[in-house]
């Protein structure tokens, strides 16, 4: 039997993060104005009542670089710390003994993250470089061992932690296609390993023929046996987690500069509306079964009549299955949730387990990374999304931090993950401001 931290190291580790010092009211302002329809926020989903804008602080050693002088929304009452600086900082799991796993995408580098007592930026270790687009992390325990997964361009890897060392190393799965959507992201659970592989195009049916497979997710044992198929029709399917009940989740990025979908006497139909193109097609947040089809590219999110962008159906894709030959949308899995087109979500962890408030203790962070080409641009954000154990479902997401964006659409800063820490707190990585920031919740 092993078990995933992503969210919370053990019990002694609560104790060594916890002597790192929350922000003092002296060093920092809090700006009273709440969030509302006159600033960005609003085209980030649904933000939370109250959030208000808190003038980042920075820990002793850090650089914060282009964050310094910038606020961050965040609920009234927490405060918002630059805690470390690290170049390309996108993905992050905790150890057991309560230090940080970060990668760095393009920089080739998983690195180590040590908090230290007082107000101080952490340490930083290198545990390994030279490694090709390192994404997705995950810790796990397996027989006794800690296991880290770590998603290359082209494999999936594991190595075991011992004495402070990366061990071992193991390739589960290698030759994976690369371009494109070519980030793999991992999630782990009773010693199996899922894995999404994303398209190489936007919107292109032939990644649906492509060997290897391009559009999918698939699982793996910790020991590299039964590789499998998961699910077809993935786009994009960055985030990965399992929810309080076992089931597997995914967050998707859905495709760009989609034709106008709907016969309905305006002439527009397979055309491309700019109005339209704006707000859809909807990302997704979905449960995955084995032999889910998500429809890409053959059928697309339609949330005609859902303002609340929750259980929605599909649409056919006009260029490429007007007919639905192709695909009928109809057999496609429904989207649990609906994002705001074009958020570009990344990081998706649950909760529950978590020392976080009572309010966030019991659901999803969905972590966007903002759109690349909508007008005007849709921001970075960090959302929450309650879960319910009745239904087994998830709710809409309401937004708890923003502020990566200017009023102008410009941006300082990009959200890639938030994983709550074994102190209580709320860590979220930019991979271009380069940083890691410590949001410490009121109590």
């Amino acid at each position: 039997m092993s078990t995933t931290h992503r969210l919370t190291g053990v019990a002694a580790a609560v104790l060594l993060v916890a002597t790192v010092s929350a922000c003092t009211a002296t060093d920092a302002r809090t700006e009273d104005t709440p969030t509302g329809a006159a600033s960005n926020a609003a085209v980030t989903g649904s933000p939370s009542d109250g959030l208000r804008a808190f003038r980042l602080t920075v820990a002793d050693g850090a650089d914060a670089g282009a964050a310094s002088g910038r606020s961050l929304r965040v609920p009234a009452g927490w405060r918002a710390q630059v805690w470390a600086d690290a170049d390309g900082a996108r993905m992050a799991a905790w150890l057991p003994d309560g230090s940080m796993l970060l990668t760095t995408g393009d920089r080739g580098e998983l690195l180590r993250l040590t908090p230290r007592s007082g107000d101080r930026a952490p340490s930083v270790q290198r545990l390994a470089s030279g490694l090709d687009d390192p994404q997705g992390v995950a810790v796990t325990q397996q027989d006794g061992a800690t296991v880290v997964v770590l998603g290359e361009d082209s494999r999936i890897v594991t190595w075991h932690w011992r004495n402070r060392e990366l061990t071992d190393r193991r390739v589960l799965v290698d030759d994976l296609p690369t371009g494109g959507h070519g980030g793999k992201f991992v999630a782990v659970r009773n010693g199996i390993v899922t894995y999404d592989i994303g398209s190489g195009t936007n919107d292109s049916g032939a990644d649906r023929q492509a060997n290897p497979d391009r559009a999918v997710i698939r699982q793996v044992g910790l020991d590299g046996s039964d590789d499998m198929l998961l699910a077809t029709g993935v786009r994009n399917g960055e985030g990965l987690a399992h929810a309080p009940d076992g089931t597997l989740f995914t967050a998707v990025n859905q495709a760009d500069q989609q034709p106008y979908p709907f016969h309905d006497g305006t002439g527009r139909y397979g055309q491309r509306v700019q109005a339209y193109v704006n707000e859809h097609p909807n990302d997704q947040v979905t449960r995955i079964t084995r032999g889910a089809e998500l429809g890409w590219p053959y059928c697309v999110p339609d949330s005609r009549g859902k303002t609340d962008l929750l259980d929605l159906g599909y649409v056919r894709q006009p260029a490429n299955n007007p007919d639905g030959g192709a695909l009928d949308c109809g057999t496609v899995t429904t989207t649990m949730v609906g994002l705001p087109a074009h958020s570009a979500p990344i990081g998706f962890v649950f909760t529950r387990g978590s020392a976080l408030p009572e309010a966030y203790a019991d659901g999803a962070l969905i972590t966007t990374h903002g759109s690349w080409n909508r007008q005007p641009p849709r921001p970075p954000s960090v959302s929450y999304s309650a879960w319910d154990d009745d239904s087994g479902t998830l709710g809409q997401p309401h937004t708890i931090v923003e502020g990566f964006q200017t009023a102008s659409g410009s941006r300082w800063g990009r959200s890639v993950d938030a994983v709550p820490g074994p102190d209580g707190a709320l860590y979220v990585t930019d991979d271009t401001a380069g940083l890691v920031y410590r949001l410490t919740p009121s109590r």
